[in-house]
């Protein structure tokens, strides 16, 4: 979805960019016109509402998890896809339940705020800022790889993981083209925003339909190759990936949820903008199950054409781009990956916009340093900046630009949220002073989800294997990694509640 408000507008008008955050890192967000002879935007309808959970939601994550999914899963891999849309769309009616409770932008760190006070609402709102640093390093790194791979074909550059390898300068030449681009303002975000969802949206249906029209004209039907030795592995169920407690389809389907997860994640993001939202309490509740069914639909239909083109392609393949390798070679793959890299570059230019923005936000409430605020003649918050594009590159270096380690990482930082928003929305649905007294109250969405999105965010992190984030592939400790985890995970909140309090102590 395109921008329909002009950027001087939304600059000058109510409407802060930081506010969608979330919306921008994965796609894009929209905005009313205008009203006539009026300096307010106006309200997001419901239809506006859906297409920008479809538009958040969409992204890389469709074209690089198929892979891993039927690997793990083998035949039920759309299953996968279907469990985690399910737990994609609880999580986001929690959100979305909250925003009825607390109506000012900024989601997790807002709600968390209201209902337990700054001290949790700080860390959450730290480690917000540091999930969307880290999205934004896997996204350059898979956009790297995966221009590496389609430019260099017979060069093995996409592979080096080393500190000055070419992927490594690569890597860094890129993060200084977004800064470039972020010098043009809001119009490149626009730009960046309309190209993302053209290519993504002509990739998958190019996809779809090509894909279909193979099987049908030709009579392919490879979906027993799922099952096959050599592409179905099931993997063993074990607790942080080190207590083993089973073995078979089950485990295999849970860790292919988690894996599915990160073509969902961008849903968090949809409440995010609910001061912006026509009857958000109404609107929200009603638009988020029709996105997320509307974008399963899309992923489950991609699935399965490219399990029935040859899931032993696609599990085989060492392109980026997976779901493109079950056509095999022809002009339909060209466009398939030509579209996931559009896609890709227009995401990470809208990450590279909203990802600063929100360490400013913290700063701005004096959370952090005013620094961070401080913005150069071009309007771009520099030190933020340089904060949000070193985590981007060290957590690929420390993982040394695995896509499975990555894409696991980008789930998981995310389960912080996950566990304590629908914790939150329980305590402001038991709240009933001031404005929230007036709040009609729902056990479904005040109790049962929000008890069953903690049951589920739990189950699913103690699922994860962490030795792929904290070990090296020979089995020793990765301390780089582990040294990373505690810096932005405890050290840097550590310090922002110590400047917190010293700062509203004077």
């Amino acid at each position: 979805m395109a921008v329909t408000g002009r950027a001087s507008q939304i600059s000058a008008g109510r409407v802060n960019l930081w506010h969608y955050p979330a919306c921008i890192a994965n796609n894009g967000f929209a905005t009313g016109e205008l009203p006539r002879g009026g300096s307010a935007i106006s309200k997001l309808g419901f239809r506006s509402v859906v297409m920008l959970g479809i538009n958040s939601v969409i992204g890389a994550g469709i074209f690089l998890t198929p892979g891993a999914v039927i690997k793990l899963a083998g035949p039920w891999a759309p299953i996968a896809y279907v469990l985690a849309g399910l737990f994609a769309g609880i999580m986001a009616l929690v959100f979305a339940a909250a925003a009825r409770y607390v109506k000012t932008n900024g989601a997790s760190y807002a709600y968390t705020t209201a209902a337990f006070g700054q001290r949790i609402g700080i860390y959450v709102g730290v480690t917000h800022a540091i999930v969307a640093s880290i999205a934004w390093g896997v996204l350059a790194s898979l956009f790297v790889s995966t221009l590496l791979k389609v430019a260099f074909p017979e060069k093995d550059w996409a592979q080096g993981s080393e500190l000055l390898s070419v992927k490594t300068l690569t890597f860094l030449g890129f993060i200084g083209v977004l800064l470039v681009i972020n010098l043009f303002g809001n119009r490149a975000i626009e730009w960046a925003n309309g190209t993302s969802t053209v290519g993504k949206i002509l990739a998958l249906a190019v996809f779809i339909v090509g894909g279909g029209w193979i099987i049908v004209t030709h009579h392919v039907n490879q979906y027993q190759t799922a099952s096959a030795p050599g592409v179905y592995q099931t993997a063993p169920y074990a607790l942080f990936g080190e207590i083993q407690l089973g073995h078979g389809a089950v485990a295999g389907l849970i860790l292919a949820t988690i894996a599915a997860l990160y073509a969902f994640t961008g849903f968090e993001s949809i409440a995010n903008a609910a001061e912006e939202m026509h009857q958000p309490d109404r609107t929200l509740p009603k638009a988020i199950p029709l996105a997320i069914f509307g974008v399963g639909t899309v992923y489950v239909l991609a699935v399965a054409v490219a399990m029935l083109l040859g899931s032993d392609k696609v599990v085989a393949s060492n392109a980026t781009v997976r779901l493109a390798a079950a056509i095999g070679d022809g002009g339909l793959r060209t466009v398939v990956v030509l579209g996931a890299l559009v896609s890709m570059f227009g995401i990470n230019v809208a990450a590279s916009f909203g990802a600063p923005r929100l360490w400013t936000a913290l700063s701005e409430t004096r959370t952090l340093p005013a620094r961070l605020s401080r913005q150069n003649r071009f309007g771009v918050p520099m030190i933020a900046f340089g904060i949000t594009a070193s985590l981007a590159l060290a957590f690929p270096l420390a993982l040394r630009f695995d896509s499975g380690s990555l894409i696991g990482l980008a789930v998981i930082a995310r389960f912080v949220q996950f566990i304590v928003v629908p914790i939150a929305l329980i305590a402001l649905a038991r709240d009933t002073t001031g404005d929230r007294a007036l709040v009609k109250r729902n056990s479904l969405t005040d109790k049962v989800l929000p008890i069953a999105a903690v049951i589920i965010s739990v189950a699913l992190a103690v699922s994860f294997d962490y030795r792929t984030i904290f070990a090296t592939p020979q089995g020793g400790a990765n301390y780089f990694s582990i040294a990373l985890t505690v810096i932005t995970f405890l050290v840097v909140p550590a310090i922002a509640y110590l400047h917190y309090y010293r700062a509203n102590d004077r």
